[in-house]
């Protein structure tokens, strides 16, 4: 029996130099299509459309994101040899 899940790791860089790595395990494959221009959306922020992602994600010294520097999938599949 085989398992096949997607996660996706985003680096957050904040204003003050410092980054943070986010994982999301279990990706929906469709969601991969839209990832990379969600990402731009996000990073160009026109109108403050994420406003509240920018005031949600703070790192430990309370900056601001100021951008997504890097975002990756992997593909993960699993076969079990053996159940013993």
């Amino acid at each position: 029996m085989s398992t096949f899940k997607i996660n996706v790791t985003v680096e957050l860089l904040y204003e003050d130099g410092t980054t943070r790595s986010y994982t999301f395990e279990n990706v929906e494959t469709e969601a991969l299509a839209a990832l990379k221009a969600k990402i731009f959306a996000i990073n160009a922020n026109e109108n403050d459309e994420y406003a509240n992602f920018y005031k949600t994600f703070v790192s430990n010294d309370g900056a601001k994101v100021w951008r997504i520097s890097s975002a990756k999938y992997t593909a993960i599949e699993e076969e079990v040899l053996y159940n013993g």
